[in-house]
């Protein structure tokens, strides 16, 4: 049952209600709101598993920690308890890596406050092997409930070699989710195979059908 790997991510040509029927009708383990539609997404969700997730930060990870700790407040008094974010792009890019396990433990220290399962977004695709390394290795001891391959707006996305290096570092610590670029069945049980617990997909439908197919095609 591969919807239950997938986070659904909107068609922008959708209406919120439309994407959230969409979910309700092939049962995505997961769909994203604002704090402004997270009223609307409970209701439409309603009576179902669908986990309602926010965003932020996303996808350019440019704000400071204040910011981004205060963003992650107004979602927390919102009701979310899962949220992706991207880790700051700058400090990534220079190498800072103290600023980046600042970034991550304040903001891992927060959600555990407030019961909040947190996906730390990298974009991998940036990264020399050294960086990545680093990367996990930061992840390793803070334990976010996620270390996410990318927001899958860069110029690539989520890399089956870059999953299992960081499944070979995280282990079981931490959970991992591939994001970008992934739009088929194939693409989705191979990077779960290589080690992810969690696939982001626009093309979450043609996924889960393509899936059934084959099932029919087995009986």
């Amino acid at each position: 049952m591969i919807e239950k790997y997938i986070d659904y991510i909107d068609d922008p040509n959708d209406t919120y209600e439309e994407y959230a029927k969409k979910a309700m009708n092939y049962q995505f383990r997961c769909i994203f709101a604002r704090p402004e539609t997270i009223i609307l997404a409970k209701k439409l969700t309603q009576n179902s598993d669908i986990i309602i997730a926010g965003a932020i930060d996303f996808p350019l990870g440019v704000l400071t920690l204040e910011e981004k700790l205060e963003q992650f407040r107004i979602y927390a008094e919102a009701g979310f308890h899962e949220i992706d974010y991207v880790l700051n792009q700058y400090h990534i890019e220079k190498e800072n890596f103290d600023e980046i396990y600042k970034e991550m433990r304040a903001i891992h220290d927060f959600c555990l406050a407030y019961e909040i399962k947190e996906k730390a977004i990298v974009e991998m695709c940036k990264l020399d092997e050294k960086a990545k390394l680093k990367i996990c290795q930061i992840a390793l001891e803070i334990q976010p409930a996620y270390l996410k391959t990318s927001t899958g707006k860069s110029f690539a996305g989520a890399n089956l070699n870059d999953v299992k290096l960081m499944k070979k570092i995280l282990g079981d610590k931490v959970k991992i989710k591939a994001a970008g670029g992934i739009k088929t069945y194939d693409q989705a049980k191979a990077f779960i195979e290589a080690g992810a617990d969690l696939i982001g997909a626009t093309a979450g439908i043609q996924i889960v059908e393509q899936e059934r197919s084959l099932r029919k095609n087995y009986q």
